[in-house]
């Protein structure tokens, strides 16, 4: 796939993934795909294999945001199989808290899937919040 090709795919699969249309973001992604966000925080932080742990992962994460979460991605790279997403989530979470926070996001592409994510977020600004 073409840079621009897997560019585009990142994105609508990501738009899919925070409309909670997971069909259609699982559609995009590799059996054997895994998702990072480094840290220690025991309930946001660790590595998932598979789209189950990612689906279970999401499921948390919507009851977070009950009302959902509205993405502003600001910029898009792309080089060789690799696509990054800088982006800015909003929502309300179920503290009553508004929540707004910076990521950035790496996507790894292997045979037209997504086979790897890895996402970095400001967790310690993303625990205060949250408690």
């Amino acid at each position: 796939m073409s840079v621009e090709t897997n560019k585009q795919m990142v994105k609508s699969t990501w738009e899919a993934f925070v409309k909670g249309d997971i069909k259609t973001a699982f559609a995009n992604m590799s059996d054997e795909v895994s998702w990072l966000i480094p840290g220690n925080l025991s309930n946001l932080s660790g590595l998932r294999k598979g789209k189950a742990a990612i689906l279970e992962f999401a499921r948390n994460a919507a009851k977070t945001f009950p009302n959902g979460l509205q993405t502003q991605i600001n910029r898009i790279y792309g080089d060789g199989d690799a696509v990054i997403l800088e982006l800015t989530n909003r929502g309300k979470l179920a503290n009553g808290r508004d929540y707004e926070n910076e990521y950035c996001f790496v996507f790894e592409v292997e045979g037209g899937k997504i086979r790897r994510v890895r996402e970095y977020v400001d967790t310690q600004k993303a625990k205060e919040l949250m408690s």
